[in-house]
């Protein structure tokens, strides 16, 4: 596909990558994906690609579903060790083929699960439990916070005064 500088478009259910469904609350629907295979000036051979996709992530705020749009480029150089790896320039992430069969599909889900985010979150403004933290913090009370609690270590310092004498 390198030498023939292939172009390939398509779609695949997201509904077959475990590893994807292991990381997402639902993931209905289908990857959109585009792939450019090739040889740059450099002499690398490379490919390229756009993944776009719908998946739910549960916010770690709230623990509410959230839609997360993905829409992700890539560039990755075809090596075959990790010399070659430390010798790519910048724009390139290194994938190493070893002889095995490379799967198109792995590379996709590999490439969906880095463009999830490290913790899922609502977007400012709304997550509800983000909201309700903010108006606590802007210092209005609650019902239950107005009663005031005995401090725990209010009778430490008896033993204080107590030591003194």
């Amino acid at each position: 596909m390198v030498e023939a500088r292939r172009v390939l478009e398509g779609v695949f259910p997201l509904a077959e990558m475990a590893r994807l469904l292991e990381s997402v609350q639902t993931a209905h629907g289908e990857v959109s994906v585009s792939l450019e295979f090739g040889v740059d000036v450099e002499g690398v051979r490379y490919m390229r690609g756009r993944l776009r996709a719908a998946v739910e992530l549960e916010c770690q705020r709230c623990l509410d579903g959230m839609a997360f749009p993905i829409d992700s480029e890539f560039a990755l150089a075809l090596v075959r060790n990790m010399v070659e790896a430390e010798n790519l320039p910048s724009h390139y992430e290194p994938l190493l083929l070893d002889g095995e069969p490379l799967f198109l599909r792995d590379v996709i889900e590999d490439e969906l699960l880095l463009a999830l985010p490290i913790v899922a979150k609502h977007a400012e403004g709304v997550c509800e439990l983000a909201l309700a933290a903010d108006v606590l913090a802007d210092g209005t009370e609650t019902e239950h916070d107005s009663t005031e609690k005995p401090n725990p270590f209010s009778v430490l310092a008896d033993l204080k005064i107590d030591a003194k004498h």
